[in-house]
Protein backbone atom coordinates (compact mmCIF):
# COMPACT_ATOMS: atom_id res chain seq x y z
CA UNK A 1 0.00 0.00 0.00
CA UNK A 2 1.06 3.63 -0.59
CA UNK A 3 3.08 5.27 2.10
CA UNK A 4 0.48 8.05 3.86
CA UNK A 5 2.15 11.20 2.37
CA UNK A 6 1.92 9.60 -1.02
CA UNK A 7 -2.00 8.44 -0.47
CA UNK A 8 -2.29 11.73 0.87
CA UNK A 9 -0.80 13.54 -1.90
CA UNK A 10 -2.90 11.82 -4.57
CA UNK A 11 -5.85 12.90 -2.95
CA UNK A 12 -4.72 16.38 -3.24
CA UNK A 13 -4.37 16.07 -6.77
CA UNK A 14 -7.51 14.48 -7.29
CA UNK A 15 -9.36 17.27 -5.26
CA UNK A 16 -7.27 19.82 -7.18
CA UNK A 17 -7.47 18.63 -10.68
CA UNK A 18 -10.97 16.52 -11.07
CA UNK A 19 -13.60 19.07 -11.61
CA UNK A 20 -11.33 20.98 -14.36
CA UNK A 21 -10.81 17.24 -15.71
CA UNK A 22 -14.08 16.21 -15.53
CA UNK A 23 -14.71 19.19 -17.87
CA UNK A 24 -12.83 17.99 -20.85
CA UNK A 25 -14.29 15.71 -23.38
CA UNK A 26 -14.18 12.19 -23.33
CA UNK A 27 -13.51 12.53 -19.64
CA UNK A 28 -16.02 10.64 -17.38
CA UNK A 29 -14.54 10.09 -13.90
CA UNK A 30 -11.41 10.57 -11.80
CA UNK A 31 -9.72 7.82 -9.82
CA UNK A 32 -7.02 6.95 -7.54
CA UNK A 33 -5.12 3.82 -8.52
CA UNK A 34 -2.62 2.35 -6.69
CA UNK A 35 -0.49 -0.80 -7.63
CA UNK A 36 1.04 -4.26 -5.96
CA UNK A 37 4.29 -2.35 -5.28
CA UNK A 38 2.61 0.70 -3.75
CA UNK A 39 3.35 3.00 -6.97
CA UNK A 40 0.15 5.71 -7.13
CA UNK A 41 -1.21 7.52 -10.19
CA UNK A 42 -4.17 9.51 -10.82
CA UNK A 43 -6.19 6.93 -12.70
CA UNK A 44 -8.66 9.02 -15.83
CA UNK A 45 -11.28 7.14 -17.06
CA UNK A 46 -12.56 7.88 -20.51
CA UNK A 47 -15.60 7.21 -22.23
CA UNK A 48 -14.25 6.82 -25.56
CA UNK A 49 -11.24 4.69 -27.01
CA UNK A 50 -10.63 7.91 -29.32
CA UNK A 51 -6.56 8.16 -29.29
CA UNK A 52 -7.00 12.02 -29.69
CA UNK A 53 -9.43 12.52 -26.81
CA UNK A 54 -5.63 11.59 -24.84
CA UNK A 55 -3.67 13.98 -26.71
CA UNK A 56 -4.91 16.86 -25.31
CA UNK A 57 -4.59 15.65 -21.91
CA UNK A 58 -1.39 15.38 -19.53
CA UNK A 59 0.75 12.49 -18.41
CA UNK A 60 1.81 13.90 -15.10
CA UNK A 61 0.03 16.51 -13.09
CA UNK A 62 1.85 18.00 -9.89
CA UNK A 63 4.13 15.28 -10.32
CA UNK A 64 2.26 12.37 -9.94
CA UNK A 65 1.57 10.15 -13.11
CA UNK A 66 -1.64 9.73 -14.89
CA UNK A 67 -2.83 6.72 -16.66
CA UNK A 68 -5.66 6.37 -18.88
CA UNK A 69 -8.64 3.63 -18.06
CA UNK A 70 -11.44 3.24 -20.99
CA UNK A 71 -14.26 3.01 -19.01
CA UNK A 72 -17.06 3.65 -21.41
CA UNK A 73 -19.50 5.71 -20.72
CA UNK A 74 -21.29 6.51 -16.93
CA UNK A 75 -24.70 6.44 -16.73
CA UNK A 76 -26.95 7.42 -13.31
CA UNK A 77 -29.41 4.72 -12.58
Amino acid sequence: MAGRATLDKLKAVKRKHSSTLLRRPGVCGVDIDVDANGRGALAIHLDTNDPKVKEDLPDVLDGVPVEYVYTGPIRKQ
